[in-house]
């Protein structure tokens, strides 16, 4: 290919149509964070091969179904998200013949990459794959995977159509997007806030939300301060850089974070958000933030300046593409 100018790439989203891979649940937030960001970036064009419906409508496994795919629709790179818990995700064997047999570079995301099994589920993938996405724990794989070189962390994208600051009033003080059914420190945090007469308003969860993705946003919006919790479900090991710090700096809340290293990478504690130590700090702070306007609006206003000039999903795709396709040149995103 040599030092050929791509300009629009293609790019084949092999990825779950729904929320673990359940029809009952709904669509996946892969149709926002990865394919919507995508399409808004006007970087390339953009296919999809949902592993989970082909197996349901079929009855089959996947794997010859997307080979063939692959085979009929020319893809100049596949971006590859996989469901733990599923069988349904595509065989490693399978990827290693697309990417020998069709020449196709293949770019694999991960989440929940706190344990130990992560590093073995990305190692075990990483030979028939040429990049590993880590959008959340950056220390545990860098520190323990096999495959260094394939590495490359990365924040959650979010589609710009939902994330961003309308100007809006603020009418929420506080608010919770997220799962608590196995979070015992979000329930232990959110409980005390309750105690100590802080209305916190909640909702989300992929599954158990019943939020669409532009009321979900919508609430961001709304929001003096949200709060975040970094680590994992069922008290799991390490920390989590979790996509709702996107999505709050972008829609320009200030954003209350459990304090941990993960988040740092992007954003500095302090200049553009508040990290809090336990649930009476997070109490105190809130008291604080609420109580100073001035304090909470220059934070939330650094925290959202910094995630549009720095975490956009066009800065996202630029990043992962200059890396998959090196011998290309991308146009420029609006």
């Amino acid at each position: 290919m040599g030092n050929e100018r791509l300009v629009k790439p293609r790019i084949l989203f092999v990825t779950e149509k729904w929320a673990e891979c359940d029809p009952s649940h709904g669509l996946s937030n892969v149709h926002h964070n990865f394919i919507g960001s995508f399409k808004s970036s006007g970087l390339g064009e953009a296919d999809c091969f949902f592993f989970d419906e082909t197996a349901h409508a079929t009855k089959e496994r996947p794997d010859e179904h997307l080979i063939e795919h692959c085979r009929k629709k020319r893809a100049d790179v596949i971006f590859l998200t996989m469901v733990r818990g599923t069988d349904l995700n595509p065989a490693a064997e399978t990827l290693a013949r697309i990417r020998s047999d069709l020449g196709i570079p293949i770019v694999s995301a991960y989440f929940d990459t706190t344990d130990a099994y992560a590093v073995q589920w990305i190692d075990a993938y990483a030979p028939a794959v040429d990049v590993n996405v880590i959008v959340d724990c950056y220390s545990n794989y860098a520190g323990n995977g096999a495959f260094p070189e394939k590495f490359l962390a990365t924040w959650t994208p979010q589609d710009p159509a939902l994330y961003l600051d309308k100007g809006a009033a603020r009418t929420i003080d506080v608010s919770f997007l997220g799962s608590a059914a196995r979070y015992p420190d979000r329930k232990l945090a959110l409980g005390l806030l309750a105690e100590a007469g802080i209305e916190v308003r909640q909702g989300g969860g992929q599954i158990e939300g019943g939020l669409s993705p532009e009321d979900y946003a919508g609430i961001f919006r709304q929001s003096k301060i949200t709060i975040n919790f970094a680590a994992p479900a069922l008290d799991g090991p390490g920390y989590q850089c979790k996509g709702r710090v996107f999505e709050a700096t972008l829609s320009g809340a200030l954003l209350m974070e459990q304090a941990n290293p993960e988040t740092e990478m992007w954003f500095t504690p302090g200049v553009h958000y508040v990290a809090f130590e336990n649930e009476r700090d997070l109490a105190d702070k809130i008291r604080h933030y609420l109580g100073h306007e001035d304090e909470r609006a220059r934070i939330a206003a650094a925290g959202s300046a910094h995630a549009h000039a720095n975490y956009t999903a066009g800065a996202f795709w630029r990043r992962v593409l200059e890396r998959a396709l090196p011998a290309f040149e991308l146009e420029a995103s609006a």
